[in-house]
């Protein structure tokens, strides 16, 4: 199925339905299984994603310029965590959002442990790491391809813009860091 989330939906009382969207991207992610696809309506959604134990799924927002995640410098915007022991592959998608003001040790804008979603038109922008990985920090064997992506103004004290270690093969297509 396709779940829908809106900045005029709700997670109380939405069904993730175009009729009766989720207000908030974890709330549909969380509702999806393997091959879902949630699809993002235009506006800023303050959040700070934990991806889900579910491979496959494809986040898809309605395009850079109009569909941020704001991570509102209270930790990373989006999270694959180890605990997901390596099961997201290629076949999770997230794509046409803008990442921004992520905060966290080691990738303020994504973090990649043991993880390889697939990043597809993306602007990674103003996240910040105390440790790696401004923007995106891939470690334990991810093996991500950014597509179309650009990574600027982040800062972290190594690899202000990307961060990979811990034998991850990060394969670039039209991207700019």
């Amino acid at each position: 199925p396709t779940w829908y989330v809106s900045t005029l939906g709700s997670d109380t009382t939405g069904t993730g339905s175009l009729s009766h969207p989720f207000a908030t991207i974890q709330a549909g992610i969380n509702a999806s299984i393997n091959g879902d696809t949630v699809l993002v309506s235009a506006g800023t959604y303050v959040e700070n994603i934990t991806w889900p134990a579910t491979n496959g799924i494809k986040l898809i927002g309605s395009g850079v310029e109009d569909c941020i995640i704001d991570g509102n410098q209270q930790a990373v915007v989006i999270r694959f965590d180890q605990d997901l022991g390596g099961i997201i592959d290629t076949s999770t998608v997230i794509k046409s959002f803008t990442i921004k003001n992520g905060l966290d040790v080691s990738g303020g804008g994504i973090h990649c442990y043991s993880s390889s979603p697939s990043l597809v038109n993306l602007t990674i922008t103003n996240n910040t790491a105390t440790s790696s990985g401004g923007g995106i920090f891939f470690t334990s064997n991810s093996s991500s391809t950014l597509e179309n992506v650009t990574i600027s103004n982040n800062s972290a004290y190594t690899g202000g813009g990307l961060h990979s270690m811990g034998s991850s093969d990060i394969t670039f297509e039209n991207s700019i860091i």
